[in-house]
Protein backbone atom coordinates (compact mmCIF):
# COMPACT_ATOMS: atom_id res chain seq x y z
CA UNK A 1 0.00 0.00 0.00
CA UNK A 2 2.72 2.36 0.95
CA UNK A 3 4.67 1.89 -2.40
CA UNK A 4 1.28 2.86 -4.31
CA UNK A 5 0.97 5.89 -2.57
CA UNK A 6 4.46 7.10 -3.10
CA UNK A 7 3.86 5.88 -7.10
CA UNK A 8 0.85 8.57 -7.08
CA UNK A 9 2.87 11.22 -5.43
CA UNK A 10 4.87 10.78 -7.74
CA UNK A 11 2.63 10.92 -10.67
CA UNK A 12 1.09 14.20 -9.42
CA UNK A 13 4.54 15.47 -8.82
CA UNK A 14 5.22 14.54 -12.30
CA UNK A 15 2.09 16.59 -13.68
CA UNK A 16 2.26 19.13 -11.91
CA UNK A 17 6.10 19.78 -13.08
CA UNK A 18 4.81 19.49 -17.21
CA UNK A 19 2.13 21.69 -16.34
CA UNK A 20 3.96 24.71 -15.16
CA UNK A 21 7.48 23.94 -16.93
CA UNK A 22 5.38 22.38 -20.63
CA UNK A 23 4.82 25.75 -21.94
CA UNK A 24 8.23 27.36 -21.45
CA UNK A 25 9.88 23.99 -22.98
CA UNK A 26 7.66 24.60 -25.89
CA UNK A 27 8.68 28.32 -26.37
CA UNK A 28 11.83 27.44 -26.55
CA UNK A 29 11.58 24.70 -28.86
CA UNK A 30 9.53 26.87 -31.45
CA UNK A 31 12.54 29.68 -31.15
CA UNK A 32 14.84 26.77 -32.63
CA UNK A 33 15.89 27.83 -36.48
CA UNK A 34 14.07 25.86 -38.63
CA UNK A 35 15.62 23.33 -40.43
CA UNK A 36 17.41 24.30 -43.60
CA UNK A 37 17.50 28.06 -42.78
CA UNK A 38 20.77 28.19 -41.25
CA UNK A 39 22.53 25.63 -43.68
CA UNK A 40 25.84 27.01 -44.97
CA UNK A 41 27.53 25.46 -47.92
CA UNK A 42 30.76 24.82 -48.09
CA UNK A 43 32.06 27.82 -49.80
CA UNK A 44 29.54 29.90 -47.13
CA UNK A 45 30.08 30.46 -43.57
CA UNK A 46 27.32 30.96 -40.03
CA UNK A 47 27.74 33.97 -38.00
CA UNK A 48 25.81 34.91 -35.11
CA UNK A 49 25.83 39.03 -34.48
CA UNK A 50 24.61 40.17 -31.19
CA UNK A 51 22.20 43.04 -31.98
CA UNK A 52 21.88 45.73 -29.27
CA UNK A 53 18.82 48.30 -29.58
CA UNK A 54 16.18 46.46 -30.77
CA UNK A 55 12.67 46.75 -29.00
CA UNK A 56 10.18 45.79 -31.15
CA UNK A 57 9.60 43.31 -33.95
CA UNK A 58 9.94 46.45 -36.95
CA UNK A 59 13.03 46.73 -35.28
CA UNK A 60 14.53 42.94 -35.89
CA UNK A 61 12.50 43.29 -39.42
CA UNK A 62 14.29 46.44 -40.21
CA UNK A 63 17.86 45.03 -39.14
CA UNK A 64 16.44 41.60 -41.39
CA UNK A 65 15.77 43.64 -43.98
CA UNK A 66 19.30 45.95 -43.93
CA UNK A 67 21.83 42.65 -43.07
CA UNK A 68 19.82 40.41 -46.48
CA UNK A 69 20.64 43.16 -48.99
CA UNK A 70 24.08 42.98 -48.19
CA UNK A 71 26.05 40.94 -51.01
CA UNK A 72 26.71 37.83 -50.78
CA UNK A 73 24.17 37.20 -47.89
CA UNK A 74 22.05 33.58 -48.28
CA UNK A 75 19.86 33.90 -44.72
CA UNK A 76 19.14 35.81 -41.76
CA UNK A 77 17.37 34.65 -39.07
CA UNK A 78 17.11 37.70 -36.41
CA UNK A 79 15.43 36.76 -32.82
CA UNK A 80 14.49 39.54 -31.19
CA UNK A 81 14.09 38.00 -27.73
CA UNK A 82 17.89 36.61 -27.68
CA UNK A 83 19.44 39.73 -29.35
CA UNK A 84 21.06 37.43 -32.18
CA UNK A 85 20.64 37.93 -35.65
CA UNK A 86 21.91 35.01 -37.61
CA UNK A 87 24.10 35.27 -41.17
CA UNK A 88 24.75 32.95 -43.39
CA UNK A 89 26.75 34.18 -45.84
CA UNK A 90 29.92 33.86 -48.66
CA UNK A 91 33.02 33.66 -46.46
CA UNK A 92 34.47 36.95 -48.47
CA UNK A 93 32.02 39.36 -46.51
CA UNK A 94 33.81 40.83 -44.11
CA UNK A 95 32.80 40.78 -40.42
CA UNK A 96 32.07 44.75 -40.56
CA UNK A 97 30.31 44.80 -43.47
CA UNK A 98 27.91 43.15 -41.60
CA UNK A 99 28.13 45.04 -38.65
CA UNK A 100 27.52 47.90 -40.44
CA UNK A 101 24.61 46.67 -42.12
CA UNK A 102 23.03 46.50 -38.51
CA UNK A 103 24.03 50.30 -38.05
CA UNK A 104 22.42 51.08 -40.95
CA UNK A 105 19.21 49.92 -39.67
CA UNK A 106 18.48 52.45 -37.37
CA UNK A 107 20.94 55.26 -34.98
CA UNK A 108 20.35 53.14 -31.88
CA UNK A 109 21.07 49.36 -33.15
CA UNK A 110 24.76 47.70 -32.59
CA UNK A 111 26.14 44.56 -33.64
CA UNK A 112 29.11 42.51 -32.24
CA UNK A 113 30.44 39.26 -33.93
CA UNK A 114 29.72 36.58 -31.16
CA UNK A 115 30.61 33.96 -33.40
CA UNK A 116 32.08 32.90 -36.75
Amino acid sequence: MKAQVWNVAAIVVGVIVLAMGGPWLVNQVRTLPRSGTLAARADQRVITLEVAGMTCSGCAAAVQSEIASVGGVTAVDVRLAQERAYVVCDRSVADSTLTAAVGRAGPGFLAGVVTR
